[in-house]
């Protein structure tokens, strides 16, 4: 079979990862690289021994597929123009800036038949995958996602940057539409959200409770899953993962502890985690999770292999970020007064402003968009408006 012919566009810290590893992989030529910063790419060109272009019009007739790993803004517009020139794409996440927009790359893939697959690298996680099996009909997921501020990605809130991980793996786990979202979220150093909360309620009844940061002193990438069959935590950041499963007469509630008398609970306490609840740490391969990832989109392209993570399920994960949602801050707001429901987009709240603080601690709850400064009483009239007479509907 003919190597596939790949470009990387951008030269950032994905790209240049990106890079490296496709020039490491047998089934494909590296066909060069593409950023209009010319030390990006230079730097990078250099690297890995290809040629660097300014612009993808230099791609077109030079390549079969590429990887899009540009800043979140060009998504769409860098995608668009591949995907109508025929050529398949990787696109890192979220998959564009709005709904709309990954709406028009997947009708474009579509017609044009080509693969559109996204970056949603935690899918192909060593630990994700051999935990994957026992995580059938979850209860309840619980997810931290936190890490030092690097000064990437600061083009967009938090929500995009890292919790779209999370959001993205427990859409695949729940398999059923959400109906309620409840967030907050804190903007410390720019415009969008460093810090969020995010509360998501599923229609089969799963609950999923995600918080990210990214002025965290210290990175956690890791994942509880509850179901009725097993426990499971995953630590994404370590490559591991450990199950509990109870035995069948705790599932068939035969097991009062309760009642234990006092002279065995010593024992039961010893033997709880091997007799009662099994506890089992999986045995996790040493794979790279992007090189896996590059892998899989070689073999939809030159095979017809099912893609893990289409440009639907991209989708999907980043329309959770335009839904709306109830607000939630209780230094913020008075629910009791207000429930406004919200885009999650508009859900940055601000460090500053104590008169801010004092408006919201008297009942009003216009949100604030970064660097606005709105006198108090079109901020009042605006909420006022915006929750209209309802103060209690919860309804979106």
């Amino acid at each position: 079979m003919n190597q596939l012919r790949v470009a990387v566009v951008g030269c950032g810290h994905l790209g240049t990862i990106h890079a490296r590893l496709l020039k490491s992989l047998d089934s494909v030529v590296l066909a060069g690289v593409v950023d209009p910063a010319l030390a990006a790419r230079e730097r990078v060109a250099a690297e890995c021994a290809v040629p660097a272009w300014p612009h993808i019009d230099e791609l077109i007739d030079r390549v079969d597929a590429a990887v899009v790993a540009t800043p979140t803004a060009h998504h769409h517009e860098v995608a668009e123009r591949l995907l109508s020139a025929g050529i398949h794409v990787l696109i890192e996440k979220p998959i564009t800036r709005t709904v709309a927009e990954a709406n028009r790359l997947i009708a474009l893939a579509r017609r044009h038949g080509l693969v559109l697959q996204v970056g949603h690298v935690e899918r192909f996680n060593p630990a994700w995958n051999a935990v994957a099996g026992e995580l059938a009909g979850p209860q309840y997921i619980e997810a931290v996602r936190a890490g030092i501020y690097t000064f990437r990605s600061t083009d967009v809130s938090i929500v995009l940057d890292l919790m779209i991980h999370d959001l993205d793996l427990v859409l695949s786990l729940a398999a059923s539409p959400v109906v309620d979202v409840e967030a907050m979220g804190l903007a410390l150093f720019g415009p969008h959200e460093d810090l969020a909360l995010a509360r998501l309620q599923f229609a089969n009844g799963c609950l999923a409770v995600l918080k990210a940061s990214r002025v965290n002193h210290e990175p956690q990438r890791s994942m509880q899953v509850y179901s009725q069959q097993a426990y499971a935590a995953i630590d994404f950041a370590q490559s591991t993962a450990r199950v509990i499963r109870p035995a069948p007469e705790v599932l068939r509630g035969e097991v009062d502890l309760t009642s234990c008398p006092p002279d065995q609970r010593t024992q039961v306490q010893e033997s709880m985690f091997r007799d009662l609840l099994c506890l089992e740490t999986l045995q996790v391969p040493r794979t790279n999770a992007i090189l896996q990832e590059q892998r899989e989109f070689v073999a939809s392209v030159q095979q017809g292999a099912p893609v893990r993570v289409p440009g639907e399920q991209g989708r999907e994960a980043r329309r959770i970020r335009e839904r709306p949602v109830h607000r939630r801050s209780g230094q913020l707001h008075r629910e009791e007064q207000c429930k406004a429901v919200l885009p999650l987009s508009r859900l940055h709240h601000s460090a500053r402003g104590a008169a801010r603080a004092r408006r919201l601690d008297e009942g009003v709850r216009g949100p604030r968009l970064a660097g606005e400064t709105v006198p108090w009483r079109p901020l009042r009239r605006a909420a006022q408006a915006q929750c209209g007479t309802r103060r209690h509907d919860h309804t979106a």
